[in-house]
């Protein structure tokens, strides 16, 4: 019998009803699948013919232990989707880097490294923004992240300070078009585009998540812009089982926002093929 974990967290020990439509999916073509906590000392993970990283949502607040783990189960000759080369690459923001050295689109970024002094009022005037965001290089779901302006700088000084003792952090001009048109996720499962959502902010704010508000819709994006998404997967270092490309449309091409490749929502209930792309992704990659 073939058997797979499904990582998640302590504070989602069942998964998520969205990762759920993958045990269904999954048995259909064989393959066991069971939700376990990844930091669990109660898991004996050889019992797994491979671990499908899903809501290991706390991975970005204690990134050594985590990485430490996805380093074991690689030693141990275990199989990691996404590829434990390709988690490691994803887990610091800095990829989008390596991205736009590729001729990727990305959102134009000011990197500041950990420890360092910066006048942020200055470095907002010199990239002419007059808002932006500010969040830490290792982040998932919008933690840490805070809007500041050109008119807060001065006092928000103090708290960039106070993120950069605990890490490296990117400042970014905050993007008008999150909240108009909406911000692109389009997902890829087994290397090939499956569906995509449109997401927005609550009234008033900038970030898309559901705790903060945000909702998304089933929608299917332009060719231009499925072209540019397809673009940031052939220049990724490896071969996702899953991705999603999160962007805004700017000038009728798409702008990179995140690479997600670690333990992002998927959308799965928001295409009745998903689960199953997925799971005949997964199945075949054990074959």
């Amino acid at each position: 019998m073939t058997r797979i974990a499904l990582a998640t967290y302590a504070k989602l020990p069942t998964l998520n009803d969205d990762d759920r439509l993958l045990v269904p999916a999954l048995a259909a073509l064989g393959v066991t699948a069971v939700p376990a906590v990844w930091d669990s000392t109660g898991v004996c993970w050889d019992e797994f013919h491979g671990v499908l990283i899903r809501s290991c949502w706390d991975y970005h607040l204690r990134l050594p232990e985590f990485l430490g783990w996805i380093a074991r189960l690689e030693r141990a000759g275990g199989v990691v989707w996404n590829r434990a080369d390709l988690l490691r690459w994803n887990c610091h923001k800095g990829y989008l880097r390596d991205l736009a050295a590729r001729d990727v689109a990305t959102v134009p970024t000011r990197w500041l490294a950990r420890g360092e002094e910066v006048d942020l009022r200055a470095l907002l005037a010199d990239a002419a923004w007059q808002d932006a965001v500010v969040k830490p290089a290792v982040s998932a779901s919008a933690s840490g992240t805070w809007r500041t302006s050109i008119e807060t700088a001065t006092t928000d000084r103090a708290r960039l300070d106070e993120l950069l003792r605990a890490g490296d952090v990117m400042v970014q001009p905050l993007l008008r078009e999150v909240g108009d048109a909406g911000e692109w996720s389009l997902l890829f499962l087994g290397g090939r585009f499956s569906h995509a959502v449109l997401k927005r902010p609550a009234s008033g704010d900038y970030r898309v998540q559901w705790e903060f508000g945000g909702s998304a819709v089933s929608a299917a994006p332009p060719r231009r812009l499925l072209d540019d998404a397809e673009r940031v997967i052939a220049a990724t270092p490896g071969d996702p089982v899953y991705a999603r490309v999160d962007g805004v449309e700017r000038e009728g091409r798409l702008v990179l926002m995140e690479l997600e490749l670690i333990e992002p929502h998927l959308f799965l209930g928001w295409d009745a093929e998903a689960a199953d792309r997925l799971a005949r992704a997964i199945r075949e990659d054990i074959s």
